[in-house]
């Protein structure tokens, strides 16, 4: 299990940093040197998942004013962070709160991004026993920067995929059942019901049908479908990055739920080994996964 913690963490670290150097390119483009798309640099996606897991540790479970504020101290803009987040974190820092500063952007709409879905790793690993609250907490740390339900739904949808690959949920029927009766919002059920229509289908009607954009419903299922088609880390995250688009996050999302399943050693180490590892690099997520398992399990 503390296996499958590290590789929740590292695996989206990994696809995120291998998705990175490609993102906005079409899968076409992707295709002619995907070979060569190995680069360390974690993105905001990394960024953000770190500042939820350090807020889950230090606070032991969910604190949504702690939770911004880690997300403050840590941001880097070089990151390339979403004009919407970026809007919030400005809002947080002049001292609007946590539970309102999302819902001063886009005309009140709120985003809904996958901004909150690309971070939420830690949570469905916090609280892989226990779906209700996990639904619940995905919701609330979501609002930090994401108030639209669109954009809350996949985190949860998100975290919930992740808590059940770590608890051995590979068969494909029996998870995407799980997930449809869990769904609240329709434009995210139909989809998770065209994944078993799809699993042969060519990338490009994969793209129509699912999505590669960074709206949450253009890019949960996608991740979910990237770890269901393939039975390996590798070929999952390979191809959730090369659909194009969105590389990076929909790269994270689909090494989070691989991850969850296989443990950190199904990761190839020529991934692992170029990630990273300064400051809150490798090393240190590689931590925050151990600090996880231990306040969850009790165990050193």
């Amino acid at each position: 299990m503390r296996s499958k913690f590290r590789g929740t963490l590292i695996g989206s670290a990994v696809g995120d940093a291998l998705g990175a150097p490609v993102e906005g390119c079409t899968a076409d483009e992707i295709s002619i040197f995907q070979n060569d798309i190995v680069e360390g640099r974690y993105t905001d996606d990394t960024e953000l998942m770190i500042g939820v897991a350090e807020s889950l540790i230090d606070k032991r479970g969910f604190d949504g004013a702690d939770m911004a504020h880690k997300f403050l101290r840590n941001y880097h803009a070089w990151r390339r962070y979403g004009p919407g987040t970026r809007a919030v974190l400005e809002l947080l820092r002049e001292g609007v709160s946590w539970e309102k500063a999302s819902t001063m952007i886009f005309g009140g709409n709120g985003s809904y991004g996958n901004g909150a879905a690309m971070r939420i790793a830690p949570i469905g690993l916090f609280y892989c026993d226990d779906i209700d609250t996990l639904w619940e907490i995905a919701y609330r740390a979501s609002h930090i920067t994401h108030s639209h339900v669109l954009g809350k739904e996949g985190a949860a949808i998100m975290a919930c995929s992740i808590a059940l690959a770590l608890r051995g949920y590979r068969d494909r029927e029996k998870m995407l059942n799980y997930l449809t009766a869990r769904t609240r919002e329709d434009i995210y059920r139909d989809k998770l019901i065209k994944i078993e229509q799809l699993l042969d289908a060519d990338k490009q009607t994969v793209i129509e049908e699912l999505g590669n954009r960074e709206t949450a419903f253009e890019s949960v299922i996608t991740a979910i479908y990237s770890f269901i088609r393939f039975d390996n880390f590798k070929d999952s995250v390979s191809y959730a990055i090369g659909l194009g688009g969105d590389t990076d996050t929909i790269g994270a999302m689909t090494g989070a739920i691989c991850g969850a399943y296989y443990g950190l050693e199904a990761i190839p180490a020529e991934w692992v080994d170029a990630l990273e590892d300064d400051e809150k690099g490798k090393s240190y997520i590689i931590w925050l996964a151990d600090e996880l398992y231990r306040i969850k399990f009790g165990s050193g």
